[in-house]
């Protein structure tokens, strides 16, 4: 868990420091308009995180949703090294909406994983260490774009950590039942505990 949120903060706050710098890259602009631009994402980012919240909560099924929006912000950043720069801020677009969603589908995991008698603790531990992601993403960035020049290998390496972090939510095991049963809603029939089903219409009054 804590390499996971590791993982989420190193690509949401590469994504955070080094948009503005990424979309300057635009030429022609000024740069209110570049403020203007780095603001597109997070607007999109805003929707993905009502949308996915909704459907995850819907569903019940937390992990699918979180693997999947690791890839889509690692897809999104590996297109942002591939293609022009207008069409580039549309791939950032993309990277922001999957990584800023990861981060409240990946909190609601641990609280439906962890035992309740350590789960304040757990969830403690695992903040402190993946927010360390918060430290090493900009350093690391910097380190990648002075080695080659440019914010493409920075880029690149946030698709590989997000790629690796999808993978990592793939291999978590237990709880599943847990984590479905917080999501469904109670259907006709549901019956409380040490109850079966009732069988039949209400007696009929004579």
């Amino acid at each position: 868990m804590s390499w996971i949120y590791f993982a989420i903060s190193v690509a949401l706050y590469a994504v955070t420091f080094w948009l503005p710098s990424i979309v300057g890259d635009i030429a022609g602009l000024s740069g209110f308009q570049v403020g203007l631009l780095v603001a597109v994402p997070w607007l999109c980012a805003l929707a993905a995180v009502y949308v996915t919240g909704r459907a995850s909560d819907r569903t019940g099924r937390r992990r699918p949703f979180l693997a999947g929006a690791l890839l889509a912000g690692s897809a999104g950043t590996l297109l942002a090294t591939l293609v022009s720069p207008w069409l580039g801020l549309a791939a950032l677009c993309l990277a922001a909406m999957g990584f800023k969603t990861s981060s409240p589908v990946f909190w609601t995991i641990p609280q439906s994983y962890l035992d309740a008698r350590i789960a304040a603790p757990a969830i403690a531990l695992v903040n402190s260490l993946g927010n360390l992601g918060g430290f090493v993403s900009p350093t690391a960035f910097g380190i990648l774009q002075d080695a080659t020049g440019s914010t493409r290998g920075g880029l690149i390496g946030l698709s590989v950590v997000g790629v690796l972090a999808a993978l990592s939510v793939a291999l978590v095991r237990g709880g599943g039942h847990r984590e479905r049963t917080r999501g469904r809603r109670p259907r006709a029939g549901d019956h409380g505990p040490g109850r079966g089903p009732v069988r039949g219409g209400p007696a009929r009054v004579r």
